[in-house]
């Protein structure tokens, strides 16, 4: 009778974060991840292509595929910055996956946009966020306008995009 050893379990999370492909090295989203994997996280990145904060086409499709080929209860980190190109494929996904949003800013509130897009914005970061079990901030005005959009401020994390920060957003998805 031979015994089967079997490998010991992960013990890292195993982490997806979707973000836009040019996303800029210094921004939140990238610096977090690196973060979450210097902490340990074994962190996987999906690259969708297309200009950001826009809604392009390839990155909707993009993000399609990538939601639909992830495992069940998968921990998905999103970049807020790619939230428009997700916001269609969110519901379909919502239950089966366990999203977390990095939101560095609101997109909606750039003061260049005119009134209608603002709104357009506004709605779709709205309806996005209402989908996350958590939302991951910078700072303290960051997560005031989160929360005025009626996202509870139980699910509002603050981390910085360092050790601790990483920290505290590993312990928040281990509640999920």
């Amino acid at each position: 009778m031979t015994i089967e050893t079997l490998p010991p379990q992960e013990t890292r999370a195993s982490l997806h974060a979707v973000m836009p492909a040019e996303l800029p090295a210094d921004a939140y989203g990238r610096r977090m991840v690196e973060a979450l994997r210097a902490a340990g996280a074994g962190t996987t990145v999906h690259a969708l292509p297309g200009p950001y904060p826009q809604v392009d086409p390839s990155a909707i499709l993009a993000a399609d595929i990538a939601l639909a080929r992830l495992p069940d209860r998968a921990p998905v980190l999103l970049d807020g910055n790619a939230l428009f190109n997700l916001a269609a494929s969110l519901p379909a996904d919502d239950r089966r996956l366990r999203f977390v949003a990095l939101v560095d800013r609101l997109h909606w509130a750039d003061p260049d946009l005119t009134a209608d897009e603002a709104a357009v914005r506004r709605n779709l970061e709205q309806g996005a966020l209402s989908l996350m079990r958590r939302v991951v901030v910078p700072d303290d005005e960051t997560a005031a306008a989160v929360r005025a959009l009626g996202v509870q401020p139980d699910r509002v994390i603050r981390a910085a995009a360092d050790g601790g920060g990483a920290a505290a957003l590993m312990a928040a998805i281990a509640m999920l």
